[in-house]
């Protein structure tokens, strides 16, 4: 399963001068989007007589475990994806091979790629995955409830004060939750919160990853807002997730992917908007997705393994993967291809605030330490949300614990 060498027959050798090569690739694409991979594995094995990739489904709550036994068994694959998030244990494990020698020869144009994801690849000085799919965040609404409400449905709220405004307004004229949150805690709420603290000016963790920056003016300030929107607007509630897709809740902060799922389950008319940011302030959101990287094996194999991840992440390849995908443009000439964009208006134009929202989506803290920290991040929201405590006395000791955590 490692690896897989290069087999050489003499049959072979007699019809062409090129190495038979045999490359695994563990991925966890289910569904459409695993269809999508194996016709573009399928188009380039047609192209490329003498490669042949197998490409093995491995469950999304079962891959990182599983690399993580390959790279202490020495059994790992030729190469894989994985979240961005835990691509910080995977560069650190010693068995990547590092990118750079290959890019430096192919010529591959970093400056093309959106800047925020390519930070998970780094340590060291070395690129050691590259980007190869994402997701952001950003506001859907029911344009029926702002309808109901004597609003424009074509005119979102752009700024926190409009969108505290107009779920005031929906939820006195129709009676719905003008705001859904995520407040179950965990990841959930953590991701959703650090669009408001970028929002607001602030960031997770200082410039150099070692310690918490979330406690500061900014942090409390979008905390804050969280309280007031549940507990004085009252425009937000705690309550299970979901409201919004039962027609419940009149806005909604959500990922891309819901572009494709919310129009299969909802029966109002569906818009969606870049995420408010405070006025006067830059928007921001927050970035999800997967990376691609190639394990040590012998010369021949990683050399094969990076010949289909450059066709792979060629721009004319990934505008083909995001079309069958659906997933958003990781490359700056993919976002603005004509072909690219002409399917986004004719097929998909929900999308087209999440493909202009990658521009200024932010990196969550590329550290081994994130899932904890974002544990300890959404216990301090809940606290302030739940008026346990107030914003900046949760946020300062949710810091004090990250920052030992961080030692």
């Amino acid at each position: 399963m490692r690896t897989l060498t290069a087999v050489v027959t003499v049959a072979l050798l007699s019809a062409s001068p090129a190495l038979a090569v045999d490359l695994t690739f563990w991925h966890y694409w289910d569904g459409t989007n695993g269809q999508a991979l194996q016709k573009l594995i399928d188009q380039y094995q047609k192209a490329h007589p003498g490669v042949n990739i197998k490409a093995e489904f491995v469950p999304g709550g079962e891959l990182q475990t599983k690399l993580q036994t390959a790279i202490t068994g020495h059994r790992t694959p030729s190469m894989a994806i994985a979240d961005l998030t835990n691509m910080p244990a995977l560069v650190r494990s010693g068995a990547l091979v590092p990118l750079d020698p290959y890019m430096a020869k192919s010529k591959v144009n970093l400056g093309d790629y959106f800047q925020g994801p390519l930070v998970y690849g780094k340590y060291q000085g070395g690129q050691y995955s590259l980007p190869v799919s994402a997701s952001n965040l950003a506001l859907f609404y029911n344009k029926d409830l702002f309808r109901q409400a004597g609003l424009d449905p074509n005119k979102p709220p752009r700024t926190w004060e409009e969108l505290e405004q107009v779920a005031k307004t929906i939820q006195a004229k129709t009676g719905k939750q003008g705001f859904e949150l995520f407040t179950q805690g965990g990841e959930g709420t953590s991701w959703q919160w650090q669009v408001f603290l970028w929002g607001a000016g602030g960031d997770v963790l200082n410039k150099q990853n070692t310690a918490a920056a979330f406690n500061s003016p900014a942090g409390v300030k979008a905390l804050q807002y969280w309280v007031d929107l549940v507990n004085k607007d009252k425009v937000s509630n705690v309550a299970p997730w979901g409201q919004f897709g039962r027609g419940d809740a009149a806005m909604v902060m959500d990922g891309s992917w819901m572009t494709q799922f919310f129009p299969e389950q909802i029966d109002f008319e569906l818009g969606s908007a870049p995420f408010p940011s405070p006025k006067g302030m830059p928007p921001a959101t927050n970035m999800g997705g997967e990376q691609v990287f190639i394990f040590k094996g012998d010369p021949a194999t990683q050399q094969a393994a990076w010949d289909f991840i450059n066709w792979f992440s060629s721009t004319p390849v990934q505008i083909q993967w995001d079309r069958m995908t659906g997933f958003m443009p990781v490359k700056k000439s993919v976002a603005n291809a004509p072909s690219y964009r002409n399917w986004v208006k004719n097929t998909r134009p929900l999308l087209q605030p999440f493909v202009d929202s990658m521009a200024f989506a932010h990196p969550r803290p590329p550290v081994p330490e994130y899932a904890q920290l974002s544990d300890r991040l959404a216990q301090a929201i809940q606290e302030a949300v739940t008026g346990r405590a107030k914003p900046a006395d949760a946020l300062n000791r949710a810091a004090q614990d990250v920052n030992r955590l961080l030692k």
